[in-house]
């Protein structure tokens, strides 16, 4: 993270014997964010399979579906009434079974698609190839009539109407069935609001590699296939910090909402009078080129410094290796997002920065905001909100260095507190702030 020039000296004698594998570098200076928040699911509104199937007036598979009930995406919507069943008859005498099997085709319900009762049609009492006419009507049409009073079996059986009406994505017109029977619980096309696929979780023309959500029960610690803490101070990280990293849950674990809380508190551990939490995915995932993106709300308050950033997996020690701060703000600026990259000769004061303000009072602490890169060969573009504030390319480094940023990186997440960036914390500043990510997502193309 970035440095005051006046520390400058100090810290590249303490970062010539760490490793970017050690992460003892500085935490770096970014910002950016893309995107509004979408829910997390299945498809949007479809709700699975609407109105069951099986015998006139099961509908068992209505409205089980709608996968997981999510955080957005559309509310589902199962149109008007959308039951199984049908006056088809079917069984004995086969009259209404085929027009069960054709009122399942109607796609959106359309008219009613009788049958059973007044539904035999060609041979007198066998009502099949009436019923597959039926069926060849894409939305109803009129009801498909014929024969002379075939009886057609039992009334209502009608079992394939049922699994036709299941297909139904949206209803349509009520789709009724047996001797005026509904046919099971009246379709209500799955869970309210289904969330989103995968792929909009991701700009267009990324593709999903690899997020977390951060679901599970309230006071779980983090994914260890996913994220791994860091402890300890490691003599302030190279910043001054003053915060001790604890493992586990005791300053970093799920809301049970679907975020991800680090919580900062002023307590004495190992020596030292803050804790706080830092995580990494080094060891775990890393990817060279692509969409970083998280969506989080900041704490605020003097001395408060949080951090989306990533470090290079390969390339030797810190600078060398290369760093890219996706996002960092400071207590003491409110509103205000950084974006900078570090790398050989353009480190700490020296990296090529930018920022972006949010406007009147407002501030990052009121509200969940997102930040991002997009990181590609040669570029990297800084996103807040989804609005692009910076971009950065070898011709922003100075003449003579080397472009570090072309092989595997990892990123690390962390509330510090304290150092000579942001400053201490003072009397105004309150205990305990929390940072909470709602998710973390890497798209590629």
């Amino acid at each position: 993270m970035k440095q005051p020039l006046l520390a400058l000296a100090t810290l590249l004698v303490t970062l010539a014997a760490a490793g970017c594998g050690n992460s003892t570098e500085p935490s770096g200076t970014g910002g950016a964010g893309s995107g509004g928040h979408s829910g997390n699911g299945g498809a949007p509104g479809s709700g699975g399979r609407t109105g069951g199937g099986g015998v006139v007036g099961g509908g068992g598979s209505v409205g089980n579906a709608g996968g997981r009930t999510a955080k957005g995406g559309a509310p589902g919507t199962g149109g008007a009434q959308a039951t199984g069943g049908s006056n088809a008859s079917g069984g004995v005498a086969g009259s209404g079974g085929s027009v069960g099997n054709a009122g399942g085709s109607t796609a959106n319900g359309g008219a009613q698609a009788t049958g059973g009762s007044n539904a035999s049609g060609g041979v007198a009492g066998n009502g099949g190839s009436v019923g597959n006419a039926g069926g060849s009507t894409a939305n109803g049409g009129a009801p498909a009539t014929g024969g002379s009073n075939g009886s057609g079996g039992v009334v209502g059986s009608g079992g394939s109407v049922g699994n036709a009406g299941g297909s139904t994505a949206n209803g349509g017109a009520q789709a009724t069935g047996g001797s005026n029977r509904s046919g099971g619980v009246v379709g209500s096309g799955g869970a309210s609001g289904t969330g989103e696929t995968s792929a909009s979780k991701c700009p267009a023309g990324w593709n999903l590699a690899w997020s977390d959500e951060f679901d599970g029960p309230a006071g779980t610690a983090a994914n260890g296939n996913n994220l791994v803490y860091e402890t300890g101070n490691n003599n302030g990280w190279g910043n001054n910090e003053l915060e001790y990293y604890q493992a586990g849950n005791a300053n970093g674990a799920l809301d049970g909402d679907g975020n991800f809380v680090i919580t900062s508190k002023k307590e004495t551990v190992g020596g030292f009078n803050y804790t706080s939490a830092r995580l990494k995915t080094q060891g775990k995932h890393d990817w060279t080129y692509g969409h970083f993106e998280a969506r989080i709300k900041i704490p605020s308050g003097q001395g408060m410094w949080p951090a989306f950033w990533m470090m290079g997996s390969t390339g030797g020690n810190w600078p060398a290796c290369g760093e890219i701060d996706i996002m960092e703000s400071l207590g003491k600026e409110p509103n205000i997002v950084h974006g900078t990259m570090h790398g050989p000769g353009y480190s700490g004061a020296q990296g090529p920065t930018a920022s972006t303000t949010m406007p009147g009072p407002a501030k990052l602490a009121d509200d969940f905001h997102v930040f991002a890169v997009e990181w590609e060969t040669n570029v990297i573009r800084w996103y807040f909100d989804g609005q692009l504030y910076s971009t950065k390319t070898p011709a922003d480094i100075g003449a003579g260095n080397t472009w570090v940023f072309d092989h595997p990186f990892y990123f690390l997440i962390n509330n510090a507190v304290g150092g000579g960036w942001p400053g201490n914390p003072d009397a105004t500043t309150v205990f305990p702030q929390e940072m909470t990510i709602d998710y973390v997502r890497v798209c590629q193309r």
